[in-house]
C-alpha cells in the first residue's frame, strides 16, 4: 500500500520532503493557535468594554468549543474522502478564520460576536484531521514524536499569540486587533496552500457518508479508543475551564496590565514547547500510559496550585507547571488513538478525538463562568484541577483496556 504521496508530484512540482512537510504543518499549527490564545487575552478587554459577566464570557468560549466539536466530525470525513485536497483545506481554514475575526472586530454587538466565534471555531476544526493524518502517515515509525512536534507548533503559537495581542493593545482597541488579524491569517493560508500543494494522503478509496458513519461507530466501540476518548474529554474539560479564565483572573482579579498577563501566558506555553517533543519521544520508547498518566496527574496538581498560590513567583511557577503538561497530553492522546487504527482512518480518528475533546471542553466554560460569578475565579481552578485528577484516576482504573496495538498495515 502506498503511503502519503511524497513522491506523487504533479507535473513539474517537486515532491515535498518529510521534514519540509513537518515544518509547514508545525508553522501553520503555530499560527492557528496564536489566534486561539490571542483571542483569550482579548476576553477581559471585551468583558470590560461591553460590560459582560463571567457567564457571558463562558458562553462565548462554549460557543466556540461546541462549533469546533460538532464540525470536527464532517472535517474528518472531508479529510479522508478528499485527501487530494488537503492543502486547499488547510489554507482555507486560515483564511476563513481571519475573515470572521475581522467581522467580529467590526461589530460591538454581543450576539454578532457569538455568531462570529462560532464560525471561527468551525473553521479551525478543519486543520487537525488533514495535518495530523499527513504527519501520522509520513512518520508511521515515529508517530508520537511527529504528532508531538505538531503540538509543539501549537505551543509556540499559544505562547506568541498573547504576546502579540498584548503588544497590539498598547496602540489598538480589541476591535482593531481583531480587524488587523485578517492580514496574517490570509498570508499564512495562501502560503500553506502553495507550499504543500502536492501533498496527498492514503485513504484507500473514496469514502461515503454511510461508510464514514459506520467507521465512527466502529472506532467508538473499540474498548481502547473508548478509554482514550473518555479521558481526553475529561482532560479537555479541565484545560478549557482553566485556559478561558486564567487571563480574566490575571487581568481583572489581580489587576495585571495586558503585557504582564500576556507574559504569564507566554511563559506557560513556552514550557510546553520544550516538554512536548520530549514526552512524545518518551511515549514512543516506553509506552503511552507510562507518560500520559503522570502527565495528567501533574497537570491537575498544577491547576490546583494556581487556585491557592499568592501573586508572585509561586503563581508564576504554578502556571509554568500547568503549561508544561497541558499541550503534551492531547498529543499523547492522539498518538495513542492512532496506534489502534489503520492508516486509511487516521483523519477520521483525529476528528473523533478532537470532536469529543471540543464538545466536552465546551461544557466547561459554562460551568466555570457560573462558578466564577458565584464564588470567584479561583473556584474555577479548583474545579478544573479536580477534573484533571479525575481523568488520571480513571485512566489508571481502565488501563487494562489499552492492550498493545496490533501492527498496522503499510
Amino acid at each position: 500500500m502506498e503511503s502519503i504521496a511524497a513522491g506523487r508530484a504533479q507535473g513539474n512540482i517537486p515532491a515535498l520532503s518529510n521534514w519540509l512537510l513537518m515544518a509547514i504543518m508545525v508553522g501553520g499549527h503555530a499560527m492557528k493557535h496564536a489566534y486561539a490564545s490571542g483571542f483569550l487575552l482579548l476576553l477581559p478587554e471585551m468583558r470590560l468594554g461591553l460590560g459582560l459577566s463571567n457567564a457571558d464570557i463562558g458562553n462565548i468560549a462554549t460557543a466556540r468549543g461546541l462549533a469546533g466539536g460538532i464540525t470536527n466530525f464532517p472535517a474528518g470525513f472531508l479529510a479522508d474522502r478528499s485527501s487530494n485536497r488537503w492543502p486547499a483545506i488547510l489554507g482555507l481554514t486560515m483564511i476563513v478564520m481571519g475573515t470572521f475575526q475581522f467581522i467580529m472586530g467590526s461589530t460591538g454587538d454581543y450576539a454578532a460576536i457569538v455568531l462570529c466565534i462560532i464560525a471561527v471555531g468551525a473553521a479551525i476544526s478543519f486543520w487537525h484531521p488533514p495535518a495530523i493524518a499527513a504527519l501520522s502517515q509520513r512518520f508511521a515509525e515515529r508517530r508520537g514524536f511527529a504528532i508531538a512536534m505538531h503540538g509543539t507548533g501549537g505551543s509556540i503559537g499559544e505562547a506568541l499569540g498573547p504576546v502579540a495581542v498584548g503588544a497590539l493593545l498598547f496602540t489598538l482597541t480589541w476591535q482593531g486587533v481583531l480587524q488587523f488579524s485578517f492580514i496574517p491569517a490570509v498570508v499564512t493560508g495562501l502560503a500553506v496552500w502553495l507550499l504543500a500543494r502536492n501533498v496527498r494522503g492514503d485513504t484507500g478509496g473514496r469514502l461515503t457518508v454511510a461508510a464514514y458513519t459506520a467507521s465512527l461507530g466502529h472506532l467508538a466501540g473499540t474498548p481502547a479508543l473508548r478509554t482514550v476518548i473518555l479521558v481526553t474529554g475529561i482532560t479537555a474539560m479541565a484545560t478549557s475551564g482553566f485556559s478561558t479564565f486564567l487571563p480574566l483572573y490575571l487581568r481583572i482579579d489581580l489587576s495585571y496590565d495586558p503585557a504582564l498577563a500576556a507574559g504569564f501566558i507566554f511563559a506557560s506555553q513556552a514550557a510546553g514547547i520544550a516538554s512536548q517533543p520530549v514526552m512524545g519521544f518518551l511515549s514512543d520508547r516506553f509506552g503511552r500510559l507510562s507518560v500520559v498518566i503522570p502527565s495528567i496527574g501533574i497537570l491537575g496538581a498544577g491547576i490546583l496550585l494556581v487556585s491557592v498560590a499568592p501573586p508572585g513567583i509561586l503563581l508564576a511557577g504554578s502556571v509554568l507547571l500547568v503549561g508544561a503538561f497541558q499541550f503534551p497530553t492531547i498529543a499523547l492522546f492522539l498518538a495513542a488513538a492512532m496506534d489502534y487504527v489503520r492508516p486509511q482512518m487516521q483523519a477520521t480518528t483525529v476528528s473523533l478525538v478532537y470532536g469529543i475533546s471540543f464538545l466536552a471542553g465546551s461544557i466547561s466554560p459554562l460551568i466555570a463562568g457560573r462558578l466564577a460569578d458565584g464564588f470567584g475565579v479561583a473556584a474555577v481552578f479548583t474545579y478544573a484541577g479536580a477534573t484533571a485528577l479525575l481523568g488520571a484516576t480513571l485512566l489508571v482504573l481502565l488501563r487494562g483496556t489499552l492492550r498493545p496495538p496490533v501492527a498496522q498495515e503499510t
